[in-house]
C-alpha cells in the first residue's frame, strides 16, 4: 500500500508541477531567457535610440506603436526596434492589432517565408514595401485570433 500511496504522491506532484503553475513558470523562464539572448531590451535602451525619453514609450504603447514583454517588473522592447524607423515600427505593430506581447514578439523574430525567408526588420531594411509587411502582420493576427485587426493596407 505505501508503494501505491507514493505514486500518488509522484502524480500529484507531476500535475502541480504542470498545469497552469508550471506553464506560467515556463514563460516566465522563456521570457528571462529573451533578455539573456537581447532578444529583448530595456526601455532605456530603445528611448535612447529613438531619442526618446523611457516615459514617451508608455504612450505610444497605449497608441499601438509599440508594445513590450513584462520579465519580471521590468518592460523590454524587442530588439529589432532599436535599428528601425519609428515610423515603420508603428505601422507594423498595429496592423498587429490586439494580439498579446508575446505572439507579436514571435511575429517580429520570425524568418517568414512570405518575406523571401527574412525576419521583418530585416525584410524592411532589405527594401520590402512596408504595405506588405502590414498585410501580412494583420493576416497573422486575424491566424492568432485577435480580435482588433486593422483594415489591410
Amino acid at each position: 500500500m505505501a508503494h501505491a500511496d507514493s505514486s500518488a504522491a509522484d502524480n500529484l506532484h507531476a500535475q502541480a508541477t504542470g498545469g497552469l503553475a508550471g506553464a506560467t513558470a515556463r514563460g516566465e523562464a522563456a521570457r528571462v531567457q529573451w533578455v539573456k539572448d537581447s532578444l529583448v531590451v530595456p526601455g532605456e535602451r530603445l528611448a535612447q535610440a529613438w531619442g526618446l525619453t523611457r516615459q514617451a514609450l508608455a504612450p505610444a504603447a497605449d497608441r499601438g506603436e509599440v508594445f513590450a514583454v513584462k520579465v519580471g517588473n521590468r518592460l523590454y522592447y524587442p530588439q529589432a526596434f532599436l535599428g528601425m524607423d519609428r515610423e515603420a515600427v508603428a505601422a507594423v505593430c498595429r496592423a498587429l492589432g490586439d494580439l498579446g506581447a508575446s505572439e507579436k514578439l514571435m511575429f517580429w523574430l520570425r524568418e517568414h517565408g512570405a518575406l523571401a525567408g527574412k525576419s521583418v526588420a530585416d525584410a524592411l531594411e532589405a527594401g520590402t514595401a512596408l504595405a506588405k509587411v502590414e498585410r501580412l502582420a494583420a493576416a497573422w493576427a486575424r491566424e492568432r485570433g485577435a480580435s482588433r485587426v486593422p483594415a489591410a493596407a
